[in-house]
């Protein structure tokens, strides 16, 4: 099962996935994805370069850390020139991860209209590497390329909300959702611990978020959904 849908075949995601293959252009680039946020805390990845890109990205909401979450939360570019250097040990799971999978860089940029934002621009180096002042730029350049095309035209009557086209793809994690609702029933706690809980159990089985909230809606994972009797 796919942890995010299909939408490069036409209208926004065609778009963005335009956007993606110009930021992964270059000398030592390898790829880059747009990731869409909400106020209410759905994510979803909306447009990638390529399979490669598409699945680091993953790894991110699959951990619950990384440079694209702290670009959104923070609204600042998050650049990285060397994921393995040992500052960035805030992010010991995805930075182990990332660099397994060939990424040596990550630059992040937020989609953002004054206040309001919308997701991350998130830029992957095949090696370390720094960003130079055109680079930049250009980075810079197609966040704002990428913020228009998300942003409701001037006839819909609302300003700063989402095109209505992207109101599905952030809510494509519903399984996710579901099962920790499951997850908090059953253990009796609240949502950010039942989250934390499924992601640990992810991460040590080395499976994807998404798997594991499939299983937990199969009736599987009795560990995670049923809470231990007290002695």
């Amino acid at each position: 099962m796919s942890a995010q849908p299909s939408i490069d075949g036409g209208g926004i995601g065609s778009a963005l996935h335009q956007v993606c293959l110009a930021a992964s252009t270059g000398d030592g680039m390898s790829g880059a994805v747009v990731t869409l946020k909400s106020t209410n805390g759905s994510e979803a990845l909306a447009a990638a370069s390529d399979p490669a890109s598409r699945a680091v990205a993953e790894l991110e909401f699959s951990l619950g850390e990384g440079p694209t979450r702290d670009s959104y939360a923070d609204g600042r570019p998050v650049l990285i020139a060397d994921l393995a250097d040992s500052r960035h040990a805030a992010w010991v799971g995805y930075a182990a991860a990332a660099l397994a999978s060939g990424v040596g860089s990550v630059f992040a940029f937020p989609l953002h209209l004054g206040a309001a934002r919308f997701g991350v621009l998130t830029v992957f180096g095949g090696s370390p590497q720094r960003l130079d002042r055109l680079r930049t730029a250009q980075c810079l350049a197609l966040t704002e390329v990428a913020t228009e095309m998300l942003l409701l035209s001037a006839d819909s009557g609302t300003d700063g909300a989402l095109n209505p086209d992207l109101a599905s793809i952030l809510d494509f994690r519903s399984e996710i959702y579901q099962a920790q609702g499951m997850v908090m029933a059953g253990l009796r706690t609240d949502l950010p611990e039942a989250l934390a809980r499924m992601r640990a159990h992810a991460f040590l089985a080395e499976r994807t978020l998404l798997d594991v909230s499939v299983d937990i809606l199969g009736g599987g994972l009795l560990t995670l959904t049923e809470e231990r009797p007290r002695r």
